[in-house]
């Protein structure tokens, strides 16, 4: 292989490699578990690249936890039917997502139940 070949490819692994590692991925999340929870809107944020559902949740021994459920960036949600006012503050839901391996109240959204019993799905419907 020439210098000239070598330090291409040097240059495209480089520049791909960096581009790849820049997105995060569901690690941090058992994605074989689905936790489900009657939940009160705290706040919606509408944030690039995901947006942000803020919410208070009863747990087990019924002490009322602030969780945060992370969404699908806001192209997928803007195509399964969401808009920055599809949730609002102290609004009843119900929310399904993956919860987090190190027990904190964090997910990743698979779902909100709108109190009319519409689905809000994290992804585009098929």
């Amino acid at each position: 292989m020439t210098t000239r070949a070598a330090v291409t490819v040097i240059m495209v692994v480089s520049i791909l490699g960096t581009r790849l590692g820049a997105h995060h991925g569901a690690a941090a999340y058992d994605m074989t578990a689905t936790r489900t929870l009657e939940a009160t809107i705290v706040e919606f944020r509408w944030i690039n690249p995901h947006a942000l559902i803020e919410f208070d949740a009863a747990s087990e021994d019924g002490a009322v936890r602030r969780w945060t459920a992370e969404t699908a960036g806001l192209t997928i949600l803007i195509r399964a039917g969401w808009t920055k006012s599809t949730l609002t503050s102290g609004m009843h839901v119900t929310i399904a997502g993956h919860p987090a391996h190190n027990g904190s109240t964090t997910m990743i959204l698979d779902r909100v139940v709108l109190a009319d019993g519409r689905v809000m799905s994290n992804f585009v419907p098929r």
